[in-house]
Formats: structure tokens, sequence, C-alpha cells
């Protein structure tokens, strides 16, 4: 992953925070892509650089328009998930008010709020340029231990019949649980959105994953003619045969939160959808050993230093 880290180095030096912003031609749809929301994830980024420079390269018309833009690049820059505060918990509607109306005090402007003045005003400019076309969002993400690819959304219809389209499992109700995601504000402006996880942070398949979820958005949404996309249909392959879940539908049972990173300590070897049984320990938390409140599958223990979120129980369901 190295060389991963040096390709976002210079990416940072060199680049504002959008990775290419694309006026196509025609009333198709609007995307915009995130990446590196996070600091400690650089391979969206790395994967979003890959798939438009492939685009310029060989001069693929696009029908619609197109946004990639880095999350926080402060803490990308540190390799480190963030600053003071998690950017992807701040888009809470208090902090969308002061976005749009009160402005954030001296005190408020932490690394974080910066960036999310800039995020949010560059949506503002995307959105501005638009004439009623279909909005997508796709945050690109990866986990601190072992996963399938897969996808989170709230509970927005045309979230949920995004997601079926794609070959991966995905946990449908991300906002009874986490607050304040990019994601929730984007779903709530009528954009169809999900965040889209693809594997472990250091993991240099990660970069592979992400593009093949950025061309099969691509496709599906009518950007791009699925012709003229590289392997479409092994993009397609490889994300379904690495699930044993592709095209499953999970809700969330329960979650951990984490008070003190200093004192969580998730027990070693737990990897995304594994099967867990009420009763099972599954970590230290204040040197008290935390059980399995329910069975069902083991969803994003935390195995990093930051982070509230310890582990999520989640159980299969058939449909909504």
């Amino acid at each position: 992953m190295e060389q991963v880290w040096q390709d976002i180095e210079h990416l940072l030096i060199h680049k504002d925070r959008v990775i290419t912003e694309i006026a196509g031609n025609g009333s198709g749809p609007a995307i915009a892509f995130c990446a590196g929301l996070h600091g400690n994830e650089p391979s969206g980024v790395i994967a979003l650089k890959n798939v438009f420079a492939y685009l310029h390269r060989h001069n693929i018309p696009v029908n619609g328009r197109l946004l990639a833009f880095i999350g926080n690049r402060n803490a990308l820059h540190h390799k480190s998930r963030y600053a003071q505060e998690d950017l992807n918990r701040m888009w809470t509607a208090a902090n969308i008010r002061k976005l749009h109306n009160s402005g954030f005090k001296e005190q408020e402007l932490n690394p974080e709020a910066v960036e999310m003045i800039e995020i949010d005003q560059l949506l503002q400019g995307f959105i501005n340029h638009l004439n009623g076309q279909e909005r997508y969002f796709v945050d690109l993400h990866t986990t601190s231990s072992p996963s399938v690819p897969f996808a989170a959304i709230d509970k927005q219809p045309q979230s949920y019949d995004f997601a079926l389209q794609l070959p991966i499992p995905f946990v449908a109700n991300l906002d009874d649980f986490l607050k304040g995601t990019l994601m929730h504000y984007l779903d709530h402006i009528k954009f169809r959105a999900l965040v889209f996880e693809a594997g472990m942070h250091d993991d240099p398949a990660s970069v592979q994953k992400h593009e093949a979820i950025i061309w099969l958005v691509l496709g599906m949404s009518g950007a791009i003619e699925e012709g003229l996309i590289p392997n479409y249909k092994g993009c397609f392959t490889l994300l379904q045969g690495l699930s044993d879940h592709p095209h499953k539908v999970f809700k969330i049972l329960h979650r951990h939160h984490v008070a003190d990173n200093r004192k969580f300590a998730m027990l070693p070897g737990f990897v995304n959808f594994q099967v867990v049984e009420q009763g099972m320990p599954l970590a230290i938390d204040h040197g008290k050993e935390v059980i399995a409140p329910y069975s069902g599958h083991i969803f994003m223990p935390l195995y990093q230093e930051q982070g509230a979120d310890g582990f999520f129980i989640i159980s299969r369901v058939d449909s909504h």
C-alpha cells in the first residue's frame, strides 16, 4: 500500500479537493463520488483517479454530469481517520443549519468543520447546475477488519432500489444507528445515496473493488454506455463472486458504542458477516467482557484506534 499513499500525497499536493468534474452531453444522471472521508482509507481516492483518468484518456462520452472529490484532505495527509472529529458523523440537522444559515462559531472551526464547509460548497455548486436529472451519490470506504464488499443505505426508497441492482449484500437501516453521515444528508436532498465498503484499509485489492463499483454505477445509471466500460461484466462478476450473500438485504439489530478507544478491544479474528451466537464473547470494554446480545452476523468490528462504533449485530431480511 506504500505506493497508494505516495499517489495520495501527490494528489493532495498538486490537486484541489476535486479529482474531476465532467459536464457531459445530454440529460443523463448527476453522480457525485466521494472518497477519503476518513483519512485512513486511501483506496477509493486512487480508484476514482484511475477511473476518471481512463475516461479522459479514451475520450469516453458522458451522458449527464459527474463529480469525484476527496473528503477529509487534512486527515488523509496524516493517514488518520480524522483530526478532531469524525467528518462522517457531522452532517446533522444542527450543523446543516449552521452551514446554510447561522454559520459556525470561531471556536467550532476545527479541521473537520473546515472540510465540511468546503464539501458543502462544492456540492451546492454541483446541485445548482442540475436540471431535473436523476441524482446519485456514492461514498467510498474501507474497513478495519477483513470484509467482503458491501453497501449501506438509509431507509429511502430511491436508495433501496439503487442498492438492489448491485451484486453485493447491503444493510438497509444505517440511519437508525448512525447519525450525521454525509450519505444521510445527500439522501434527504433526493440523491440515490449509498456507502460502499470495498474491504480492508491496507488491502491493495480494495482499489480494484472500488474501481469495479464506480464502473458499475456509471453503467447502471446510464452515464456511460456499458459497451464503453472496460470489462463491465467482469466488474459485476468480481463483486458478486466475493460474497456468500450477493443481492441480500440485512438490517442492524444492535450497535455497541465505544466511549473510550483506549479501553475497548475487539477480541481477535472477527470478520464482517461472520455468524455469531447470542452470548458469544466479542470484545473487552472498560475491563468487562462484551457479549453478543443477539444471534446474527457481526458487522464492522472495530480494529483501529479511532471510531465510536465497536461493532454491530445484523440479521438477514427478505424484503423491505
